[in-house]
């Protein structure tokens, strides 16, 4: 009897004491939804983003849509870099507070080479004219219209475990054009 009571609240409390990573032997207990997008771009004749939208596909599908008209090309040591950071809110799209999760700022080209190939690209390789390659990104990233259409976002690589709530990821670009892009999502646990 003492040790079912002790193995409840020791697993009730598991992701408070020893982080998110220990989890992953559980299965994923959280659905997503992308709920809104903002975009904004200091100088729109060097680079626009336009047209973009969260949209429902299907049930409990939600895909992103947009395009990227960029009128310069970016290359390997220039100045154009990103960082991103995530911020949190319990109840709504307001209240908001920064997590300790972050991307310090880096050159596009790092996070093409990491965070982009590691969690995003296969997202994009069916409804996107981004880049796709297999070892490390070949500069320069061309001026091109770069699209999306309707591309659903794979939560395999996502942990198992996720606090409910609100989330607003915030990527700030830096370089000719500065920019942002907030996406806003909610987390909903499921039995």
């Amino acid at each position: 009897m003492k040790f079912i009571t002790f193995t409840r609240i020791f697993l009730h409390f598991l992701p408070f004491s020893v982080g998110i990573t220990a989890l992953a032997i559980f299965e994923k207990n959280w659905t997503f939804e992308l709920k809104k997008v903002e975009v904004n771009s200091s100088h729109p004749e060097l680079l626009n983003m336009m047209d973009f939208k969260a949209e429902r596909v299907g049930r409990g599908l939600h895909a992103l849509s947009g395009k990227i008209v960029l009128n310069f090309d970016i290359n390997e040591g220039d100045s154009n870099e990103l960082e991103v950071q995530l911020f949190r809110s319990a109840k709504n799209m307001q209240d908001f507070r920064i997590l300790p999760l972050k991307i310090y700022r880096t050159h596009l080209f790092n996070i093409l080479n990491t965070f982009y190939k590691d969690a995003a690209m296969a997202n994009f390789k069916n409804c996107s004219n981004l880049p796709q390659f297999k070892n490390f990104f070949e500069p320069p990233l061309k001026s091109d219209t770069y699209y999306m259409d309707r591309c659903l976002f794979d939560e395999s690589g996502f942990p198992n475990y996720v606090v409910e709530g609100f989330y607003k990821v915030m990527v700030r670009g830096y370089g000719p054009a500065e920019w942002t892009m907030v996406l806003i999502s909610q987390i909903e646990t499921i039995f």
